[in-house]
C-alpha cells in the first residue's frame, strides 16, 4: 500500500534566494533530478522482475501522468525491456453525461470511459495480440479510429504502461494480480509566505489553467468555474486509488512556482481582462451542459480568481525557457 511521501515545502523567500545565474541553474537541476531518482527506483524494480506484464498509473488531473508515463517507459525501454504506452484518455466516451447542481458536465467519471473496451485492449496486448487504440482529440472532443502506425505490440519480454485518471480503478486494472505494479502519482507540497498561498489542490489547479489555457481551448476562468466538478469528483477515488498502489510519486518540483505562477497569473488576467470589456468567451467545459448557461457559477468564478490573483503576485518570476526539455512541467506550460 502506497502512502504520500516525500512532501516538498518551500517558501516564498527560499523561492527568491534561489534565483540567480548561478543558483537558479542548480536549483532547477537537483529539483528535477530528484524527480528523475523516483522514476529509476520503480524502473529497476520492474526490470529486476520479469513476471511483471504491466504498470498501471493514476493520479488527479494534472499531475504529470503523461509525461511521467512516457519517461518510465522510455526508461524501462533503455534499461533492456519493451515498454508501450496506452493513454486511458483516448477512450472517452461521452454519449451519456451528467451534470451537477450547477451544470457542470461531469467528465471525470470512470463512466465518461469506454470501460469495456479498455478490458479487452489490455488483455489482447498483454496476451500478444497487436491492437491500434483509438485517438481522443481534445481540441474537438471527439474520438477517432487510430492509425495503423500506433499499434502496441508488446512482443515477449515487454510491459504495458496504462495511464490515465482512473488507471487504478479496479475495473481497469483489477484482474492481473502480481503481473501488475500500480503507481499513483500527484503533487505533494506547499508553498508559503508567512502564510500558505497554495497547497497540492491549487498546485494542479495552476498547471491545469496553464495547460487548458494553451491546448484545449479553455480560458483561465473556464478551468476555475470548473474545478469544483474535478475537486468533487476526486473525492470518490482518490484515497482507493492510493491505497491500492505499490508506489507515490511526487511530481511537484521545488522550482516549479517560478514558472507556473506567472503564467497562470498572466492567464488569469487575461481571462478577466476580457470579462471587463464583455467579450469573455463562454466555458468550453459547458458546451454539453443541461443547463445551456456559459458558466455554472461565474461569481464564484471571479472570486476565486482574484484570490489566486493576490497568492501569485507574491510569486517571483522565471522565464519558462529555464525549464530543461525533458522536464514535466512542459506538459503544462509547452504551447
Amino acid at each position: 500500500m502506497a502512502e504520500l511521501r516525500d512532501r516538498i515545502d518551500i517558501t516564498v523567500e527560499e523561492l527568491e534566494e534561489s534565483l540567480g545565474a548561478l543558483n537558479l541553474p542548480r536549483f532547477i537541476s537537483e529539483s528535477e533530478k530528484t524527480f528523475l531518482e523516483r522514476i529509476d527506483a520503480i524502473c529497476a524494480e520492474i526490470c529486476a522482475d520479469k513476471s511483471k506484464k504491466a504498470i498501471f498509473v493514476s493520479g488527479p488531473t494534472s499531475s504529470g501522468k503523461t509525461t511521467f508515463t512516457l519517461r518510465l517507459a522510455k526508461t524501462i525501454t533503455e534499461a533492456g525491456r519493451k515498454a508501450c504506452h496506452l493513454s486511458l484518455d483516448d477512450y472517452y466516451n461521452l454519449k451519456e453525461i451528467v451534470c451537477d447542481r450547477e451544470g457542470r458536465p461531469d467528465f471525470e467519471t470512470i463512466d465518461a470511459l469506454d470501460v469495456d473496451r479498455i478490458q479487452k485492449d489490455i488483455a489482447r496486448i498483454i496476451n500478444g495480440e497487436t491492437v491500434v487504440p483509438p485517438f481522443f482529440d481534445f481540441q474537438t472532443r471527439i474520438q477517432h479510429e487510430g492509425k495503423p502506425e500506433n499499434a502496441i505490440t508488446l512482443g515477449e519480454d515487454g510491459v504495458l504502461v496504462v495511464e490515465g485518471l482512473h488507471g487504478l480503478n479496479s475495473r481497469i486494472s483489477g484482474d492481473f494480480g502480481d503481473r501488475c505494479s500500480k503507481v499513483f502519482i500527484m503533487p505533494y507540497g506547499n508553498v508559503y509566505c508567512d502564510t500558505k498561498l497554495m497547497d497540492s489542490n491549487e498546485i494542479r489547479m495552476l498547471r491545469r489553467i496553464v495547460r487548458d489555457n494553451r491546448h484545449r481551448n479553455a480560458h483561465a476562468l473556464a478551468t476555475i468555474d470548473y474545478w469544483p466538478m474535478i475537486s468533487k469528483s476526486e473525492e470518490k477515488y482518490y484515497s482507493e486509488y492510493l491505497t491500492c498502489a505499490d508506489y507515490h510519486v511526487n511530481s511537484f518540483l521545488a522550482y516549479e512556482s517560478l514558472i507556473i505562477a506567472p503564467l497562470a497569473l498572466n492567464d488569469i488576467q487575461a481571462a478577466l481582462r476580457q470579462v471587463e470589456k464583455g467579450t469573455i468567451e463562454p466555458s468550453v467545459f459547458m458546451e454539453k451542459s443541461n443547463t445551456g448557461k456559459p458558466f455554472a457559477d461565474l461569481s464564484s468564478a471571479l472570486t476565486k480568481a482574484s484570490k489566486l490573483i493576490g497568492h501569485l503576485d507574491k510569486i517571483p518570476v522565471v522565464s519558462p525557457e529555464q525549464v530543461p526539455a525533458e522536464s514535466i512541467l512542459n506538459e503544462f506550460i509547452s504551447g
